[in-house]
């Protein structure tokens, strides 16, 4: 790849990431809370039961909201203005196998790539699906090369890269690693470098590549730690020029155990939700706030993890936590990014529900969120409760001052 750059991001969710760039330095004291988020609306997901499924992604060029859906072997799309639902690839990812770890589709998101939208989800088989938004057809099948899952992924629209994890690869005796995989030029749709990481002892997470340096980030929940959250994690940062790691920063255990989401938000935070019980009396599943230069905590969210994906919208400043706080009633931690405030969380599912709806995306043209909600989690919310859905909510009320003013 060309060492010399052209800056430009095709994405407009990237560019949104650069809008708000700059607007914060830090985090200034709290302000009041004012704002809550209510049901607009739910979606029955059509075929089979909404049971098992894991990332999602919202794509506001084309309108279109994704959902990793390993109970129909496909990726459900919902129109975010029509609200209208499809399939994409059904029938052509391995689904549900009773193991998280050998199910597929995982990891989900889209963009532009020249003439066409191409949506990119993890699968089962250790194959990364890559499928025309428009038609339906399935492009390529990229095989890693490893034994489990390919899961979590990020693109980097710069470099026309694309970066994705094999987190499970530990079950067959091998290390996890991220395999990187140009969308453009000679070696387009093939696997061109790999890098294990045999210090990451409960898998690799969520990456994201930050439009404001060109640096990719990747979350390590655990180093050479039981398997179980028990040591401090890491923020690994990736230069994907060379696909190379530049830099670590230690998440401590003590804070924010076993980081898995990430979401980039205004400069210099990066939203980090954190699985584990923190070791520190008290504290509970936390999330956290570090600084993109250093890894510093900026903050300490108490009782705002057990997250898997988190997001951020920069259309209303909100960062979204799904599973948030994982207490007795599943909910989703909302946590505005100006001030660092909890705002009053959304409940999921009240108790005696097991599944947990792990999953959220944010759409910043109508800022709606996007919550999907299993079958097993016990949730009023859903028309049918034992049949799960996708529950859409939007704010109520208005943070005083606004965070980002003039939109």
């Amino acid at each position: 790849m060309s060492v010399v750059r052209q800056r430009t991001v095709r994405s407009l969710s990237s560019l949104a990431c650069l809008a708000v760039a700059g607007a914060l330095i830090g985090l200034p004291g709290p302000a009041a809370a004012d704002e809550t988020f209510v049901l607009k609306q739910t979606i029955t997901v059509t075929g089979a039961v909404l049971h098992s499924f894991d990332i999602s992604w919202v794509d506001p060029e084309v309108h279109a909201y994704f959902l990793g859906d390993r109970s129909n072997k496909a990726v459900d799309v919902v129109d975010t203005i029509s609200k209208a639902q499809s399939k994409l690839g059904t029938g052509a990812f391995v689904g549900f196998t009773g193991n998280n770890d050998t199910s597929g589709p995982n990891g989900v998101l889209s963009f532009r790539n020249r003439d066409k939208t191409e949506v990119w989800a993890g699968d089962g088989n250790s194959t990364v699906k890559v499928i025309d938004f428009k038609t339906g057809d399935i492009l390529h099948t990229i095989a890693t090369k490893g034994e489990e899952r390919a899961d979590e992924l990020c693109y980097d629209p710069v470099d026309h890269l694309i970066q994705i994890a094999n987190d499970a690869e530990a079950d067959s005796g091998h290390a996890p690693f991220v395999s990187f995989i140009p969308t453009e030029g000679p070696n387009a749709y093939t696997v061109v470098k790999q890098i294990p990481f045999p210090e990451a002892t409960n898998g690799i997470e969520q990456c994201q590549w930050n439009p404001r340096n060109g640096l990719i980030y990747l979350n390590l929940p655990e180093v050479n730690g039981t398997g179980a959250d028990t040591t401090d994690g890491e923020v690994v940062v990736i230069d994907p020029r060379r696909m190379d790691i530049v830099t670590r920063f230690k998440v401590p255990v003590t804070l924010c155990a076993g980081p898995q989401g990430m979401a980039i938000g205004p400069e210099p935070q990066i939203l980090l939700g954190c699985d584990a019980a923190s070791q520190s009396p008290g504290t509970g599943e936390n999330a956290g706030i570090i600084d993109e230069r250093d890894g510093r905590l900026l903050k300490v969210l108490a009782n705002a993890g057990g997250a898997d994906e988190v997001w951020f919208n920069p259309g209303d400043g909100h960062y979204f936590l799904a599973d948030g706080s994982n207490t007795t009633q599943e909910q989703i931690a909302v946590v505005d990014s100006l001030f660092g405030q909890q705002d009053a969380p959304v409940v999921i599912a009240k108790p005696p529900g097991a599944g947990h709806a792990h999953s959220v995306a944010a759409d910043l043209r109508d800022n709606e969120v996007y919550f999907p909600i299993p079958d097993n989690a016990g949730s009023t919310l859903c028309p049918t409760v034992t049949s799960g859905c996708i529950a859409i909510f939007a704010a109520k009320g208005r943070d005083d001052p606004p965070v980002f003013a003039g939109r």
